[in-house]
């Protein structure tokens, strides 16, 4: 398999800085590759100090890997993410102008046909396939850590409550907030042509479904569609940084 990036991770229209950061790449001779998106919050820079501090933290733990064949890469993932969520939350103890610091994580592996994704918070992965005999499919592969969802999960609301609600970016999980953090995994089998797309929900917050889906289509053919969609989502109203991320399998 070989692999074509795209990224884009803008400050958007409002936000006074980016809190947003994204990393990528292949490894162990380009048979593997990665990707992650944090979005962080906290007080004045903290969250873009703990969003660099994870997507860096990530990039050093897939450097020093040495067996790639041998690799639980869930189980990888979760230690990973808990490794680096103790260092945010160690930095945000010891800087008092860091204090409550604290990110969203989706980070993607893709070795020998399979993706691995862990994530905490509401940044998502999504799967893009071509499908020759029908429509399209562009499938959310993650599920957000908010309060919100937790309300839709339970029935206490509707998807059309859900969808209106002032409160839908309330996390209920984030990394650097507390000693260890429960990480949710998912493996998916990976087919040539396939799209996995990371994003901040400065983008798909603001971006209908179908909308999205018009731009992915896009990316087989060449073309780069990270300053169209942080244009789009502007124009759609989005507030904060937006971050998109994409791995085309080839």
């Amino acid at each position: 398999m070989s692999y074509i990036f795209q990224s884009i991770c803008d400050q958007g229209a409002v936000r006074p800085n980016n809190e947003d950061a994204i990393k990528f790449g292949t490894a162990n001779n380009g048979d593997l590759a990665w990707m992650i998106v944090a979005d962080g919050m906290g007080g004045h820079l903290a969250g873009e100090v703990a969003s660099a501090l994870l997507v860096d933290e990530i990039e050093n733990a897939i450097n020093a890997v040495i067996d790639f064949e041998n690799k639980d890469w869930s189980c990888w993932i979760e230690i990973e993410l808990n490794r680096a969520n103790n260092k945010i939350l160690f930095q945000a103890q010891h800087n008092s102008d860091q204090k409550g610091m604290g990110t969203t994580a989706v980070l993607a592996i893709i070795y020998e046909q399979q993706c691995y994704i862990g994530w905490v918070g509401d940044s998502r992965c999504y799967l893009y396939r071509k499908n020759v005999n029908g429509p399209d499919n562009l499938v959310q592969l993650t599920v957000d850590h908010t309060m919100v969802q937790a309300l839709l999960e339970k029935g206490a609301i509707t998807e059309k409550e859900a969808k209106a609600s002032n409160n839908k970016n309330m996390l209920s999980k984030a990394m650097g907030i507390k000693k260890g953090v429960d990480v949710d995994t998912k493996q998916v089998a990976i087919h040539n042509q396939d799209i996995l797309l990371l994003s901040t929900d400065g983008l798909h917050d603001n971006l209908p479904h179908r909308t999205f889906e018009s731009f992915i289509k896009k990316i087989p053919e060449g073309i780069d569609i990270g300053r169209d969609l942080v244009e789009k989502a502007i124009s759609q109203g989005s507030k904060d940084n937006i971050t998109f991320g994409s791995i085309l399998i080839k």
